[in-house]
């Protein structure tokens, strides 16, 4: 399973800002940003790389030329 390091903002809007195929790496780099210090506003947090829909991805970027 691939997992993604992400910033959590006060909104709750998460971006992922590495991936990793380890869990346990994935918490090795989020403990290495807190080693930085602990930001006010935003949270680091691990979450599970989430599926890709590929029918729906590519018909989005499908155009039709008539």
């Amino acid at each position: 399973m691939d997992w993604q390091v992400c910033i959590q903002y006060p909104n709750g809007k998460q971006r992922a800002i590495r991936s990793c195929k380890n869990r346990e790496t994935a918490l090795k780099y989020v403990d290495a940003i807190y080693t930085l210090g602990y930001p006010m506003h935003v949270a680091y947090i691990v979450r599970p790389t989430p599926p890709v829909d590929l029918i729906g991805a590519y018909t989005n970027d499908l155009q039709i030329i008539w």
